[in-house]
């Protein structure tokens, strides 16, 4: 195994435990479960962190993979913001919940795209 594919890999992971405890929000609506949402936000730092060492780097080797890390980048915003928005809010609104999971989807997609793309470059 490359050893380029590890921070995709555990990228991937901690989209999907972020993902996870994110879907056991939703269903519980609102007044968000306290000890849910911290897990969430925190599995969603973690992932922001792993992010800021993962863009640097691949914008050095400037590879094809920078795209997909872009990609994932411009979804985490809309992540954070979209939450922001939705923790703040009295009701959550389905469209920013639906552009919630969408984003996540997007952050997962682009995730496996930047896995092969490494895997065959």
């Amino acid at each position: 195994m490359k050893a380029e594919l590890a921070p995709f890999i555990v990228e991937g992971v901690l989209i999907v435990i972020s993902a996870i405890f994110g879907f056991s929000l939703g269903k519980a609506g609102k007044p968000y479960g306290k000890v849910k949402l911290v897990l969430h936000l925190f599995f969603f730092a973690w992932l922001t962190m792993g992010f800021a060492f993962i863009f640097p780097a691949t914008l050095r080797a400037m590879s094809p993979v920078v795209i997909p890390v872009v990609i994932i980048g411009l979804a985490m915003a809309v992540q954070l913001v979209a939450g922001i928005l939705m923790l703040a809010a009295k009701e959550a609104k389905r469209t920013l919940q639906q552009l919630h999971k969408i984003s996540a989807l997007v952050m997962i997609l682009a995730d496996i795209a930047a896995l092969i793309i490494t895997v065959f470059k």
